[in-house]
């Protein structure tokens, strides 16, 4: 089965990098297929002790450099080779050999020469886990190695992996071909169903059967609770992390409150801590309201966030609501919109974020008053507007948040995900601004910017 991840697009052989990513999301396949461009990789999986002892001596980076070369059986051939430092957060000297290496390679001024032109090896990483020491290399601002992320598969990589050109070509194609609107909106239904990571759509494209996802479904969860050692303190904070986690999937798409979550006989700190585990391993977001309608935002950290998961396929099967969701047309009218919300953020995010986990560009909005229930599904930056994202079905008239920040909006400009086709149509709030409404199905999600730029033309004339 052959397919290219869309992040491959974004990286280059002119400065290291790390990709970021959950356990199961591809890191290692993506990396040894970038690997590919160069005439000698050599691969060290330091998720091994064999592999780990090479850091263990004192020596120079040029002499461990070597040490790498002679004990891998792999000659180092300049720029024509890349170093793979696989699971680089299992190995803290590994990532102290890298910042000093990439460090004497550009004499402390990380943008002063690429790997390129030094004619030295591209050294880059992989790591399912962040840490502390591994934040340090993949800084921003004065990291060694750029950051980034990758999620699970997208809808468009899914249609990649279904083998079906002329819908993948059709879902590209801005604005997607009326035809085509069936088909891929059954196709998104699946792809929410199943989810996105790679050993389950894999699998299902091979043998069209639910039942045979059942056990790569836990397996991805063991592997999961397995990696909160590496991020937790000790034993009880591990053992509340892993019981949290398993009781999070009702929740997503939802906004909580830390204090006794899930019903568990534990505070604010215990749980706040046992979700920043949570999110080191890359499993959930947690995404922060906003309240005003223009740009810069400001993410309000008083109030509760909203719950973002990994995966929509998780969601669904530990959930227990995969037959439910197999027999709805749509999506929103199942759990309050929950399904729907998540798989929109999940797309959204996919398109939004090909750098640092912790930088996320989604945030969601709400009314700044007392009292006020008021809530939009997402806000999204494009240009010098704050476009509102919901994610509902019926009539304009009924999409009372969204009104409620149009009206204090300073353009006319909003966005609907449901299962409805595609159309652009002026409506009106409660208290009569007129404002232009993009109605897109939600298999669009992760194209919302490419659609935007159309309706912005067409309403301005």
């Amino acid at each position: 089965m052959m397919y290219q991840r869309l992040l491959t697009k974004s990286l280059t052989r002119n400065r290291s990098f790390c990709i970021l990513g959950a356990h199961g999301v591809g890191k290692t396949v993506l990396i040894k297929d970038f690997a590919g461009k160069f005439s000698n990789s050599i691969h060290l999986d330091l998720n091994t002790t064999v592999d780990r002892a090479i850091f263990n001596f004192d020596s120079s980076p040029e002499e461990t450099l070597k040490a790498i070369s002679f004990l891998k059986g792999k000659e180092l051939r300049g720029s024509g080779t890349i170093v793979i430092l696989d699971e680089i957060c299992k190995c803290p000297s590994a990532i102290r050999w890298a910042a000093g290496f990439l460090n004497e390679q550009s004499n402390g001024q990380p943008d002063r020469l690429t790997e390129a032109k030094t004619g030295r090896p591209l050294v880059v990483a992989t790591s399912s886990v962040m840490t502390k020491e591994l934040s340090t290399l993949i800084n921003r601002e004065n990291g060694k190695m750029n950051p980034y992320y990758l999620y699970p598969f997208s809808f468009e990589e899914f249609l990649m992996i279904m083998d079906d050109p002329a819908s993948l070509e059709a879902f590209i194609e801005v604005p997607v071909p009326y035809y085509a609107y069936e088909k891929l909106l059954r196709y998104f239904h699946l792809y929410t169903l199943i989810g996105g990571m790679p050993e389950v759509t894999s699998e299902y494209a091979v043998n069209h059967h639910l039942t045979s996802l059942k056990n790569i479904y836990r397996k991805t969860e063991d592997r999961f609770v397995n990696c909160l050692q590496d991020v937790t303190a000790g034993t009880k904070s591990r053992d509340l992390a892993a019981e949290v986690l398993q009781n999070i999937y009702p929740y997503t798409a939802t906004r909580i409150r830390f204090n006794h979550f899930g019903n568990l006989d534990k505070g604010s700190r215990e749980i706040g801590q046992a979700f920043g585990s949570l999110e080191r391993i890359f499993f959930l977001h947690l995404l922060l309201p906003v309240t005003t309608t223009t740009w810069p935002v400001m993410p309000d950290t008083s109030k509760f966030p909203r719950l973002q998961l990994l995966d929509t396929g998780l969601v669904n099967y530990f959930s227990g609501i995969q037959k439910q969701l197999y027999q709805s047309h749509d999506m929103n009218a199942l759990f309050k919109g929950q399904v729907a919300r998540q798989v929109v953020g999940q797309e959204i995010l996919a398109a939004e974020s090909p750098a640092a986990w912790d930088e996320t560009p989604l945030n969601f909005w709400i009314r700044n008053k007392a009292q006020s229930t008021a809530e939009v599904d997402f806000v999204l930056k494009y240009n010098d507007l704050l476009i509102p994202v919901t994610v509902k079905s019926g009539e304009p008239g009924r999409l009372r948040s969204l009104h409620q920040f149009m009206d204090i909006a300073p353009h006319t400009f909003a966005v609907r995900l449901s299962a409805g086709k595609l159309a652009v149509q002026q409506t009106q709030t409660i208290r009569g601004k007129k404002y232009h409404l993009l109605n897109l199905p939600y298999f669009l999600a992760g194209k919302i910017r490419e659609h935007l730029g159309g309706f912005r033309k067409y309403v301005e004339g």
